[in-house]
This record gives structure tokens, sequence and C-alpha cells, in this order.
């Protein structure tokens, strides 16, 4: 029997950020399928079996920025989106594959306009919950959540990062979606018994991975970790492992806690935080931010799972990582900015005790065998 042809469609790298990280780990294993990615990027990459199709539109000089953003959201129009259904269509694909954001939603259009057999859209970030928490694409919010919610009512199967999300769009555009979010093959991680302790040092190492969604969550949490550094005489030091520009600044304000050290190998990551006391995952109290907060599932959760360490969320109540920490004993919440609030969780993590099979039954939920079971049943492969 022949492959499945199945042409992908990213407005970004194949190598960066949190989406790329997604699709990365499945690819391999949805065997009985001939994959061709195809991406926007500011530069190509040396991947097999990946096509570059150009700079991305959005983004780049505000003027020129704000005119292609209406172009693709408003007048559904642009030549170089042309050029991308072309080259998707010249690879004569039975499926095409696309992320939701940015160009991906024209060009998603475009191809069920051009009458293909089978779209699939994933959805990582709600665009219009990105636009809101933007102040460039803000103005742009509502015609992006037209236009997403559109697309996915068009489309012939759609999947989504959490349950969170998936209820969101059954509520309000009645849609069905599966949920695929990160798959790890073997999960090799390696929980202590209880939050590590001082270091040789005496320092509390506290961990981060990736992007810091604001800045003033990031301060109020530094803050209460010199609060509590002052009254009990310990020391802490946070450690943001990638880019993120709100550490930046944290490390600036407080050098004495907070270092980043940009992006290193995530196996090297893992191994660190593994004998971290705990790591930290926030989202903004920013009202703007709030349909983000709730949808969303940061891939940095699978990067944390791998660890096995206690997790410290710092977000309001109805954030997406308050019903991961509900579902499995992994941590505890605070949803407060109150400093006191704060040094309360800090203390309480601390004492937090990581279940070894706790660990092992989120990571299969989250990131086990049903993020493959769902496309390989929407594609299916290994159907004769």
């Amino acid at each position: 029997m022949p492959p499945v042809k199945i042409a992908l469609f990213t407005p970004f790298s194949p190598a960066t950020g949190g989406g790329g990280v997604i699709f990365r780990s499945i690819l391999p294993h949805l065997a009985g399928a001939e994959i061709q990615w195809f991406y926007l990027h500011h530069s190509s990459v040396d991947m097999p079996s990946t096509k570059y199709l150009g700079p991305r539109l959005m983004g780049g000089p505000p003027l020129k920025d704000a005119l292609n953003t209406f172009r693709l959201f408003s007048m559904q129009s642009h030549s170089e989106v042309d050029g991308c259904v072309r080259a998707i269509l010249e690879w004569s694909p039975d499926i095409v594959w696309i992320n939701a954001m940015n160009e991906g939603v024209l060009v998603g259009k475009k191809l069920l306009d051009a009458g293909i057999r089978h779209l699939h859209v994933s959805v990582h970030d709600d665009p219009a919950g990105l636009a809101d928490k933007s102040t460039r694409y803000r103005a742009f919010s509502s015609l992006m959540d037209r236009r997403t919610n559109e697309l996915l009512q068009r489309a012939h199967s759609v999947d989504v990062v959490c349950d969170s999300m998936q209820s969101y769009y059954k509520r309000r555009i009645g849609i069905n979606s599966g949920i695929v979010f990160r798959y790890i093959n073997d999960v090799n991680s390696r929980p202590l018994e209880s939050a590590g302790p001082p270091d040789a040092a005496g320092t509390i190492q506290i961990g981060h991975v990736g992007s810091a969604y604001s800045a003033p969550e990031v301060f109020a949490f530094v803050s209460a970790l010199r609060n509590i550094a002052n009254k009990d005489g310990l020391r802490f030091h946070l450690t943001n492992f990638g880019i993120s520009p709100a550490m930046t600044v944290a490390q600036k304000k407080f050098p004495d806690i907070v270092e980043n050290v940009g992006n290193i190998p995530e196996p090297q990551v893992i191994q660190r935080l593994q004998n971290y006391a705990f790591v930290y995952s926030m989202y903004s109290f920013n009202p703007r931010h709030r349909i983000f907060r709730e949808t969303s599932q940061p891939t940095k959760m699978s990067t944390y799972l791998m660890a096995g360490r206690p997790i410290l969320a710092h977000c309001p109540e109805g954030s997406s990582t308050i019903a991961m920490l509900q579902k499995f004993k992994l941590g505890h919440v605070v949803t407060s900015m109150e400093a006191s609030s704060i040094e309360a969780a800090v203390r309480k993590i601390l004492k937090f005790r990581v279940d070894r099979e706790e660990i092992s039954r989120a990571a299969e939920y989250y990131c086990g065998q049903r993020n493959l079971d769902y496309l390989k049943g929407v594609f299916r492969l290994g159907v004769q």
C-alpha cells in the first residue's frame, strides 16, 4: 500500500518554538505517511523532508506588518499566500495539515477553496488570544477570531493542545476536536521523593524554561523569594533556560537571584532541573491575556514532566495550568500577586513530595500514545 502523502504547513521554522517541538515529536512516529514540511521563516534550515517557501509576511516593520496583516485577515488575499498554496498543491498531497497561526489561517482557507480532499488543522495557541495580549496585533483580534473560527468549522479535522482549548472551541463554535500535544516516546524522569535540598553552597535552586509571558508576575515571584531569604536566612537562585525578555529584565533587577543561561540542549536542561528544588510556571494576570492563559498549554510543561520536579504555578484562576495540577498532584498553585500569598506558596512547594507514579501517569496522559492515536485515525494510517 503506498504511503499517505501529507503536506504540513507552518508559518515558522521546523527548528524553532513550541510548535516546532510538538511537530518534531510527532512526525517520526506516523508510520505509513510520507510527510513534506512546508514553512515560512526568515531563513531556511537544513532538515530532511522540508521545503522553504520564503520569509514570513507578518512581523517586521510596523507599517508593512499592519498592511500584510490586514490583507491576510480582512481582504483574505495575498500573492505570497497564493504561492504557498501552489507549492503545496504541486506536491499532490492526499492530506494537507496546517498550523492555524498567522499566515496559516489564510493558507488553509485557500486550500479549502481549491477543493482539497482533506484539510487537517492544528491549533497550538488561539490566534485571537495571542492578538489580545499583543500591542501590535490587538486591533486585529476580532478579525483573527472570525477567520480562525471559519477555518475550523470548514476543516475536515482539527486537533488542539489541551482539554481546556477543546472545551473552548466546542462551546463557542460547536466543533469536535482531538487533543495532540508533544509526544514523548520514553519519559526518562527521575523524580526525587521531596524537593531538592540546597546545593553545596546552601542555595535553593529553582528552574524555569522558555518564555515568561509577563514581567510583573516574575518580579512579584522573585521579590517573594528575596523576602523569604531575608526572613529565613536562605539563598535562592532562579535559572531561566532559553530566551525570555521578562527574565532578562528580572536578571537586571535581581542579579543576585536570577540568571539567564540561554538555549542549551533539552537533555542537559532536564539533567540540571532534576537536581533543583522545584520548577516555576506562570501566566499573566492581565485581563487581556485571559483567552491565552485559559486555552494554551506551554510546551515547557513536557520538559517539567521529564525532569520530574514539583511545579509551582503562578497564575490567575481559570488558567489551564491549574487544571493540570488539579488532575495530577504535581505541585502547588498560587493565584495571587500578593507577596504574602506567594511566600506561602514557596514555603509549601519546598515541602512538597512528588510521587514517581503520579509523574508517570501525567506524562502518559499529556505526552503519551493518545497524541499519535488520534492523528493515525484522522489520517487513516495503517487502514487498508
